[in-house]
């Protein structure tokens, strides 16, 4: 009995006598309210539970009541029965008759408690917001003459007004898009991946998001030149598995109890592939907001081509197919060790092993450009060093999933691959890149050749059979 009392009192001083406030919270976090934008209110009272919320928002004489709702409980019994509670709001401050500038939204809370002269504890939410009222305008401005399949895209834009996000929308896949510094505000360019694979028709959709939560889309035309890529078959020996393998199991302890190689290498082609090609993705995500290339990439120097970009390869094992991969990067083969310069000025995001690529550099070059250099037996550089063209990164190797010494050398537009022949032609460069920059006032750099490489000049090129 005296238990029962016990319990019964602490349970009324948590109800009754609760001393805590509720908690209120408010999403999105914007500053700018538009002519219409979403919101959602979460409330929470762990103890007495929610009684009632209101909000409000006000401008100068102007003050509109948003919302108005009650929960129900008793105050002399349990409490409320709502511990919980997530409300959209909906603002509407151009059809209230609201004018531009500030603003302030309200939102109040109480509970069930019986403090507060029995009105409940309260709790107040405040934002200073200001609202914009001017219609967003998204201007295109520019495309590629042509787009290659496999290969980088440039679109320039114009908005009005400052942008939450923008960029470009290709086939699902945002590419964002970087403000153009100059007199006229507004000026936005964003290079994209076309995607070497369209198992669909490709569809390009720009994207402009302002601070008040108004969105606007343009659907692109464009000319598309599709490419048809090189199928190349691949025989994995013995040979290659034991040794290449066992590296691989070294590094990987999930790996070191299995006794097949062929399943090792079918674990590495697939699984770590995705791996290695999603931490690119993570590394390229972010990307310096100005240029930091100029002008053609550079080649390695006095090297052969091999293994070319989107080459479709099918693996076979004594004779029977066992995996198919794609290629997406250039096969260099030069001398043995040969120094690596960088393809053009950046700065380093990443050093290190990379799976099936081996030691890697991958450098950003600004606007979401970015270029990566594997099966690397060196590396000179660290991680945020600023890099000139030319500068040595190391040397070439054979480290990862490469069967003999050559540089695997990729571009990537924010981590997506595509095709780094353009990247080397100066007039690829003038003819698809340069002449838009014009168009949001941009100076148009002086191209010149990057230089080709000199076959006869290789004593020593690397072993000529097909890699994997």
């Amino acid at each position: 009995m005296g238990l029962a009392l016990i319990a019964g009192m602490v349970w009324l001083t948590g109800t009754w006598f609760d001393l805590r406030a509720p908690v209120i919270e408010m999403q999105p976090e914007v500053k700018l309210l538009g002519p219409k934008q979403t919101f959602t209110l979460r409330l929470s009272d762990d103890n007495s539970g929610l009684s009632q919320v209101t909000v409000w928002l006000q401008q100068e004489g102007n003050r509109k009541e948003v919302l108005a709702q009650t929960f129900p409980g008793r105050r002399w019994g349990r409490g409320g029965q709502n511990r919980q509670a997530e409300i959209p709001l909906i603002l509407e401050p151009k059809a209230w008759g609201f004018q531009e500038g500030p603003a302030t939204l309200t939102a109040e809370v109480r509970d069930f408690s019986l403090m507060g002269w029995f009105r409940g504890n309260r709790a107040e939410l405040v934002r200073s917001l200001t609202i914009d009222l001017t219609p967003l305008r998204l201007t295109f401005t520019s495309i590629n003459e042509f787009l290659n399949q496999g290969g980088t895209g440039l679109v320039t834009y114009q908005v009005n007004k400052p942008m939450a996000k923008t960029g470009l929308v290709v086939n699902g896949v945002f590419f964002p898009g970087y403000p153009v510094k100059g007199e006229e505000p507004g000026r936005y360019l964003a290079f994209f991946a076309v995607p070497y694979d369209l198992p669909q028709p490709l569809t390009l959709e720009l994207l402009a998001l302002d601070l008040g939560g108004t969105e606007v889309r343009h659907r692109l035309f464009y000319r598309l030149k599709p490419k048809k890529w090189k199928n190349d078959i691949l025989t994995i020996g013995d040979d290659f598995l034991q040794r290449k393998m066992a590296e691989f199991q070294e590094m990987n302890p999930q790996l070191k109890g299995v006794t097949d190689p062929l399943a090792v290498f079918l674990h590495i082609n697939q699984e770590e592939r995705m791996k290695n090609d999603r931490i690119i993705q993570e590394v390229c995500q972010s990307s310096q907001g100005e240029p930091l290339w100029q002008g053609p990439f550079l080649r390695l120097p006095n090297s052969k081509p091999m293994a070319g970009f989107a080459d479709h390869r099918t693996y076979k094992y004594h004779g029977r197919e066992v995996d198919k991969q794609v290629h997406l990067g250039q096969d260099l083969a030069s001398l043995e060790r040969a120094e690596v310069p960088a393809g053009n000025t950046g700065v380093v995001v990443f050093t290190g092993p990379l799976g099936i690529y081996g030691q890697s550099v991958i450098i950003d070059h600004g606007w979401g450009l970015f270029s990566l250099y594997s099966h690397l037996s060196e590396i000179k550089v660290e991680p945020n060093q600023k890099i000139h063209r030319g500068d040595i990164l190391g040397r070439t190797g054979a480290t990862g999933m490469a069967g003999g010494d050559h540089l695997h050398f990729a571009v990537m537009i924010h981590g997506h691959f595509v095709n780094p022949v353009e990247w080397w032609d100066p007039h690829w460069l003038k003819d698809q890149v340069y002449r838009q920059f014009a168009n949001v006032g941009l100076p148009v750099p002086t191209t010149k050749a990057a230089p080709a490489a000199a076959p006869e000049a290789v004593k020593a090129p690397a072993k000529k059979k097909k890699r994997p």
